[in-house]
């Protein structure tokens, strides 16, 4: 079925709604909400954002919307999906092609000479007046930014006001261009690399906040290693400086810790604004209790998406498993760069700390540390 919305939007003080006044079929020359489709590949609630701003310039800045109700046309063949948003202060409006006017809630909504559909808009207003309209929440402040690396790229989760998007890159610098003017970006990656003994990453800190899941965290090379030509060198670099073996674990990760540090060094003003994260830490830190399973197996990917769920309802085990084919990587991925696109707005809005709470910094001046969220109440298994 063919899904589409109507927006039900108060005025501040919730005594006017507005209606646009349609200029084309259906209801021509009648009033009606303003609305649209849900495009394919289109989440529903994105669908009602873009819709919203497209007819009135109102932006996912100045106003939250809640699904409050569906209506299923059989012999139509579609779906009205129904948002509920209440403007934090009022503004002027932006037309597209219908005029737009508020009208007070003392109109006669019934008179289907004016406004549109079978009698059925005073019916809506009504039920959209008993709904707890959301106000703004963290989330939906600020423009943040989660990274994950996958097989073969890099991973974005880019959340702007509340909306969450997924876009792939080969290159790490093709992504940074891609998303200027962030206020927080965190990447499951290492940053701050030692060059001796005696600097010290958070990786062992990091590993006993994990708990099970502690064999997650991969042990970091020196920096002499990163930029070893050739696996034998990089191996014989990381004896010699940290008296280390060098795992088939940390060996995958040396193109990728070398991108990123060549990016701090040659785009300063990123430097300890774009910081390391590790998103089953972040996990954790949310739910407040153990991340135990797999993140690659089904059950994971269900776990962490109920983790999620508060925040981003729509991604779904099913919605992450589309997301990645798409997007050229895994399900997990999705979820390792939404939970830190999360961290980042946490991060942004002073609720996190770091590991270690002092962490040393590197000779490039780069603090060695995992962003992660502040704690929650301790919870209690039943």
């Amino acid at each position: 079925m063919q899904h589409m919305n109507c927006i039900v939007l108060f005025n501040k003080d919730r005594d006017r709604v507005l209606f646009c006044k349609r200029t084309g079929d259906p209801y021509a020359g009648k009033l009606n909400f303003v609305g649209g489709k849900v495009e394919e590949g289109e989440t529903s609630e994105d669908a009602a954002s873009r819709e919203l701003e497209e007819e009135t310039g109102i932006g996912r800045r100045e106003v939250s919307l809640y699904h409050f109700m569906d209506m299923t046309y059989y012999h139509r063949g579609f779906v009205l999906e129904l948002y509920v948003g209440r403007l934090d202060q009022d503004r002027d409006l932006r037309e597209e092609k219908n005029p737009l006017v508020w009208l007070p809630l003392t109109e006669d909504f019934t008179d289907k000479d004016r406004f549109a559909g079978e009698q059925n808009i005073a019916h809506i207003i009504n039920v959209a007046l008993t709904c707890p309209i959301p106000g703004r929440t963290m989330i939906e402040e600020g423009r943040h930014l989660g990274i994950d690396y996958c097989r073969k790229g890099w991973l974005a989760a880019a959340l702007d006001f509340g909306g969450l998007s997924f876009a792939y890159f080969d290159t790490f610098e093709e992504l940074m261009a891609a998303y200027p003017d962030r206020d927080a970006c965190l990447v499951y990656m290492a940053i701050g690399l030692p060059e001796s003994p005696l600097d010290k990453r958070p990786d062992n800190k990091t590993r006993l906040l994990l708990g099970k899941r502690g064999s997650a965290v991969a042990p970091i090379p020196c920096r002499q290693a990163v930029y070893a030509e050739g696996k034998e060198a990089q191996a014989a670099a990381n004896r010699k400086v940290l008296d280390m073996a060098f795992s088939r674990q940390t060996e995958v990760l040396v193109p990728r810790i070398r991108e990123v540090d060549t990016f701090l060094e040659t785009h300063p003003s990123y430097k300890n604004f774009l910081c390391e994260s590790q998103p089953d830490l972040c996990f954790s830190r949310i739910s407040g209790l153990p991340i135990e399973t797999k993140k690659d197996a089904l059950y994971g990917v269900r776990d962490r998406a109920g983790i999620l769920a508060p925040y981003f309802p729509t991604l779904t085990p099913q919605r992450a498993s589309e997301l990645a084919k798409a997007n050229s990587c895994r399900a997990d991925d999705v979820m390792d760069a939404a939970v830190l696109a999360l961290t980042a707005c946490m991060q942004a809005h002073g609720y996190f700390e770091t590991v270690p709470a002092q962490p040393d910094v590197d000779s490039r001046g780069l603090r060695m540390q995992v962003v992660i969220p502040r704690p929650p109440v301790q919870k209690s298994r039943q």
